[in-house]
């Protein structure tokens, strides 16, 4: 009633109420505020005078929220035009997949949005254009002990507030930058060396060329959303070079290191997935057959 234009009629505001009154006995709400709409459009067909004034800056918020079960929660609002970006965005990377057993992807849609937002960040971490504050590139620090990250068992530090597993400090140290540092007896660091990346953006080109996207049996991830997975750690004195890395998603980079699944190198130098026994009791090699092939040489 409050949105009923101020040139409308005594008698319009009078009839206004009475049929919304009358039907706020019977309808839902939903059907009570349709009502509404219907009414104000008869009343003021032409809507609001448009505003002719110079845009300012959308509103955009975003804020961190604790929770008791230790996770982070993500509150963000933001304009139409941001909105629609974002859903572009997401959509095509929140679709559902098929799992390694090919039965149906049982995530909720907020869950493979979830994911979706994983990859996102993925992309921008791996991006040479990312911000750099202090003279270095924004970067993760794992604090955890040498033994631990071997074994893989216990926990590590995540820029010094987070706790995180030592299979997940795994997996991030897989594809990454490495920064040595030495440490004193009270852990105060007495020297810290420069950063090199473990992969270097040479070998990250001849990977997408060697394995065109997530070399995964079945996976359809290009190569902008993968990682280098060495397929002996560097921390087991795995070596960084074509004959032990592997383009893997994010989904099967974890896949790989939580499960019985193996990946190796074939005698054509191809990557090539061996089946836990309880999918095939013969462990046959499979290959993904997904990605496009190279066009062969004349």
């Amino acid at each position: 009633m409050a949105k009923i234009p101020t040139g409308a009629t005594d008698e319009q505001r009078v009839d206004a109420e009475e049929i919304l009154v009358d039907l706020a006995r019977k309808a839902s709400p939903a059907e009570v505020h349709q009502a509404g709409q219907n009414i104000l459009a008869r009343l003021d067909p032409d809507g609001r005078e448009p505003d002719d004034r110079e845009p300012l800056n959308p509103l955009r918020t975003l804020r961190f929220q604790r929770k008791r079960n230790g996770r982070l929660g993500i509150l963000i609002e933001v304009d139409p035009i941001l909105a629609a970006q974002t859903r572009a965005v997401l959509d095509p990377l929140a679709e559902r997949r098929t799992t390694d057993e090919g039965e149906p992807d049982t995530r909720s849609m907020a869950e493979r949005y979830g994911d979706a937002y994983g990859e996102i960040i993925g992309l921008v971490i791996a991006s040479p254009e990312l911000p750099i504050q202090a003279g270095d590139h924004t970067h993760i620090v794992v604090t955890i002990p040498f033994d631990i990250l071997k074994t893989g068992y216990g926990q590590a530090c995540l820029d010094f507030t987070e706790t995180i597993s030592a299979t997940d400090a795994r997996i991030l140290a897989c594809d990454c930058g490495i920064i040595p540092a030495v440490l004193g007896t009270e852990g105060e660091p007495l020297d810290v060396g420069r950063m090199k990346r473990i992969v270097t953006p040479g070998q990250r080109r001849a990977l997408r060329i060697r394995d065109r996207g997530c070399g995964f049996p079945g996976c359809c991830r290009k190569p902008k959303h993968c990682q280098a997975h060495h397929i002996v750690d560097w921390i087991l004195n795995g070596q960084s070079n074509m004959d032990n890395l592997a383009l893997l998603c994010a989904h099967h980079h974890r896949l790989i290191h939580r499960s019985p699944w193996q990946v190796r190198i074939a005698k054509d130098g191809l990557p090539e997935f061996i089946p836990p026994d309880y999918l095939d009791p013969l462990q046959k090699p499979r290959r993904n057959t997904m990605h496009p092939p190279l066009a062969s040489a004349s």
